[in-house]
């Protein structure tokens, strides 16, 4: 069954990114990135036929793949690609969006960002920057995905800007790289944020006992020594969920008015009680 939902979020992310090609980018020239724009610039120099480099290009990608991130990873990505060339051909039967070209880049963007995000998040890609993308990951993964996917398409569009001399284009598809970017970041971290809290406070004993009996979270106290006041204690360090922090906060002050709470996001979470 989880196998079956994970092929159904691909097909749904898929369908997504067709529509924004299709629909919003394509029709306005708006670069996309990836394999089709490196293959228009070999074909405007080399004249290599565009189906050659893609076939080429995803050949090597899937080797790599292979390589680097396993069969299962590759299966999915098999699966977006071939999903994602049906979509390609049943939505360019759909009708396209002719009006403004700053909201075919918003719009586009945002369809873009969602369909790679839902497509990455269940490990698999459409090939191209985002199996790229995937494979970088593993030797990179203090850079999130979003930001290397936005990276590749970055560099892959400003060459083609170089090599077309079109700078209304180049900045448009860099606005719609930079909206996905973000829409696929916010999806891959879905579900996985939480807020880490640092408490400085004489009465940590209490306020660790009060988090662990009411809010059920971990608690790690560390040494630490205030430098003004040279006063050896314990800080205490607790992550929770966006919505225990007021809860949380809440319990601290009616322990200790006066302690010293900060509070920072936390992208990603893995352990007891948050992502496995």
């Amino acid at each position: 069954m989880k196998k079956f939902s994970s092929y159904c979020l691909i097909a749904i992310g898929t369908l997504l990114l067709a529509i924004s090609l299709n629909q919003f980018l394509v029709p306005q020239k708006i670069s996309s990135g990836g394999i089709s724009s490196i293959g228009t610039v070999l074909l405007y120099f080399f004249k290599i036929p565009l189906s050659a480099t893609t076939i080429g290009l995803n050949i090597l990608l899937f080797l790599l793949a292979f390589r680097f991130l396993g069969k299962g990873t590759l299966l999915r990505s098999a699966a977006g690609i071939l999903l994602l060339s049906a979509f390609l051909q049943l939505t360019s039967y759909l009708p396209i969006y002719t009006g403004d070209l700053l909201a075919a880049t918003l719009l586009g963007g945002v369809l873009m960002g969602a369909g790679i995000g839902l497509v990455v998040r269940q490990g698999a890609s459409t090939g191209g920057s985002d199996m790229a993308a995937l494979i970088l990951h593993r030797f990179m993964p203090h850079i999130s995905m979003a930001n290397l996917i936005l990276f590749i398409d970055c560099a892959i569009i400003l060459l083609a800007a170089l090599v077309f001399r079109s700078v209304t284009v180049a900045c448009y598809s860099l606005l719609s790289m930079v909206i996905a970017a973000r829409i696929t970041d916010g999806i891959l971290t879905l579900g996985n944020t939480a807020k880490a809290v640092q408490i400085f406070s004489k009465n940590y004993e209490t306020i660790s006992s009060a988090i662990l009996d009411e809010l059920g979270r971990g608690v790690t106290a560390l040494h630490s020594t205030g430098q003004y006041t040279k006063a050896e204690g314990k800080t205490l360090l607790c992550v929770v969920s966006p919505k225990q922090l007021p809860r949380l906060i809440e319990l601290i002050k009616a322990t200790d008015p006066a302690a010293f709470i900060v509070v920072t996001d936390a992208r990603e979470v893995l352990g007891e009680g948050f992502k496995k």
